[in-house]
This record gives structure tokens, sequence and C-alpha cells, in this order.
């Protein structure tokens, strides 16, 4: 008995140093436990949504965007005024309508959000998928008000002075970030690659919002069990 239990608490210690080993790799995060997901308690709302493209498919462990045609995704059109591109300030009205909240099971603290838009052969992110974002988090202040912060992006570049995504192309938006404890993720969109002028003549532009899966990471305990266990239970 005492050589079994010496040999689970030696392979316990491996499994730990090797799950450490791939957190400091990947930005501090224990684990791929997606806190989004609908099986571990996620819950995702949006400011509206295509009768065909539910927002209920953003948090259902599916990525891919091969099956965009039979409804897996979510959509939702996008209104920019005209003025070319302005400062993105979070307290603007235009920008604050088009939003998506991640609400987790309990407050976890993230440190990597991943957004899949719309990317195949008939749909490639280039011209259909979303190309500005900002991703925020909810915070208590001293008052015990509730407030929606800006999130500090890791790997930002010189003279790049907010935390704003611009001009993605590509199919996986993987942003990193100081970690913060939060129960609440907020994603505000501010453009995508189909916008396209108005025939109104005024000057605005729309397009479609299509993302396919939100995956948000960090550390934390659900349902009593920590993340190892989630781990070698899923």
């Amino acid at each position: 008995m005492k050589v079994a239990s010496l040999i689970n608490a030696c392979l316990s210690v491996l499994i730990l140093i090797f799950l450490t080993g791939c957190a400091s790799i990947t930005g501090g995060q224990i684990s791929g436990v997606n806190w989004a997901l609908d099986k571990n308690g996620g819950r995702i709302t949006t400011f509206a949504e295509e009768p065909d493209h539910p927002a209920t498919t953003l948090n259902n462990g599916i990525t891919s965007s091969e099956m965009w045609d039979q409804g897996e995704g979510w959509a939702a059109s996008i209104m920019k005024s005209s003025g070319g591109r302005r400062s993105y300030n979070a307290q603007r009205d235009e920008h604050e309508r088009y939003w998506i909240i991640v609400e987790l099971a309990q407050p976890v603290t993230v440190s990597n959000v991943k957004l899949y838009t719309v990317d195949s052969e008939q749909y490639p992110a280039d011209e259909y998928g979303v190309s500005d974002l900002l991703i925020q988090y909810e915070m208590e202040n001293a008052l015990k008000e509730k407030l929606w912060a800006n999130i500090d992006k890791l790997g930002k570049g010189i003279g790049d002075q907010d935390n704003v995504i611009r001009d993605n192309i590509t199919g996986v938006i993987d942003v990193r970030f100081r970690p913060v404890k939060t129960q609440r993720i907020r994603i505000l969109i501010y453009g995508t690659n189909d916008l396209t002028r108005t025939e109104d003549n005024s000057g605005a532009q729309q397009g479609m919002i299509r993302l396919t899966e939100i995956e948000v990471y960090g550390t934390g305990k659900h349902e009593g069990r920590d993340e190892l266990e989630m781990l070698f239970n899923e």
C-alpha cells in the first residue's frame, strides 16, 4: 500500500510539473479549461442575433465555420457612422451598441480570451471576419459599484496606447492580458472586414458580425473541483 501511495504521489507531482510548465509557456494559465463553455457554466448574451445564427452557438465547443450555412455560429449586423477612423472610447454610445457579454459560473482570474471569427474557403476571415474589437471585464470600485474596465493587453507595439485589436484578418483572435479577477467579460465589436457604404448617401457603413465561438481561460475552481481534476475528467 505504501509503495502504491508513493507511486501515485510521484505521478501527481510529475503531472503538476508538466502542467505548470505548460502554464508558463501559455502566459500563466494552468490548463485548457474554457470557462465560457456552456458545460462549464458559461452563459452568453448579445445585443442582437440573426434568427438562423443565434448567440447560443458561441459557447457550444464548435470553433469551425464549415457549418456556417447550416446555422453554426452567431451573426448580427453592425453600422458605423461616417467620418473615418475615430478614437475608440468605450464610453461612446456608438461603440457600446455592439456587445457580447460572457458570464462565468463564478469569479475567475482571467488572462486569455479567444474569439473564432468565420473563416472558411467560402467565407474567408479577411473578407467576412471581425476586424476591430475591445475586451473589457467587470470590476467593483470602492463604492461597490459594478463598472466595465478595459483589459491590459500584452504584447502591445510601440506607440500602441490603447487595448483595441485592430485590422484583424485571421480566423482566431487570441488576446492575452494581465490577469484580472472577474465573473463577466464584455466584448465590444467596432468593425468587420465586410463593411460597405450604405445606399442612402450618408457615408455610413454596414456590415455583419460573424463569430463561431468565444473561449475564456484563466484559473479558478468549478463546482468544488480544481482545474487539474476538470482536465482529467474531460
